[in-house]
C-alpha cells in the first residue's frame, strides 16, 4: 500500500504563487528552494525558500505524532530596497493566509559585494493534524 505523502516546501511554494508579481519572479527562474541559483543575473530578483531544519513533532497523541511544525526563512534579494520590502509584504500575507506566522529572526542587509539588498524573515507553520509529511 502506497501511502499519500505531503511536501509543505511545494506546498509553501503553491502558496507564493497566488501572487502575480512572484509568478514572475519564478517564470525568470528566481524562485527557488534552498540557495539562489548561482546562474542567475546578478541584477535579477530572487526568492529563496530556506527550510531551517527538519519538519519537528508538534503535537502527539498515545505515542504518535499527530502533527508537525515547519520553519522555513524566505530570502528577497533585489537591488531594490523598497522592491524587497514589497515582496515581503505580499509573502507575509500569503503565508498567513496559508496558516504560517513570522517568528523572530531574519537578516535585513545590503551586501555590498553582491551589490544587493536582501530581506530574510522566518516564518513557522503546523501541519493539519494527521497529516503525513
Amino acid at each position: 500500500m502506497v501511502e499519500f505523502f505531503h511536501d509543505m516546501l511545494a506546498e509553501v511554494e503553491e502558496a507564493l504563487l497566488k501572487d502575480s508579481d512572484i509568478q514572475v519572479i519564478k517564470a525568470a527562474k528566481g524562485l527557488k528552494s534552498y540557495q539562489r541559483p548561482e546562474s542567475l543575473p546578478d541584477t535579477q530578483t530572487s526568492i529563496i525558500i530556506d527550510p531551517l531544519g527538519p519538519p519537528e513533532e508538534a503535537a502527539k497523541g498515545s505515542n504518535t505524532s499527530l502533527s508537525n511544525k515547519f520553519i522555513y526563512q524566505i530570502n528577497v534579494e533585489s537591488t531594490d530596497r523598497i522592491e524587497c520590502k514589497k515582496l515581503q509584504s505580499k509573502i507575509k500575507t500569503l503565508l498567513n493566509e496559508f496558516g504560517f506566522t513570522q517568528t523572530s529572526g531574519g537578516l535585513d542587509e545590503y551586501f555590498d559585494t553582491t551589490k544587493r539588498y536582501v530581506d530574510a524573515r522566518r516564518y513557522i507553520g503546523y501541519s493539519k493534524l494527521y497529516e503525513n509529511y
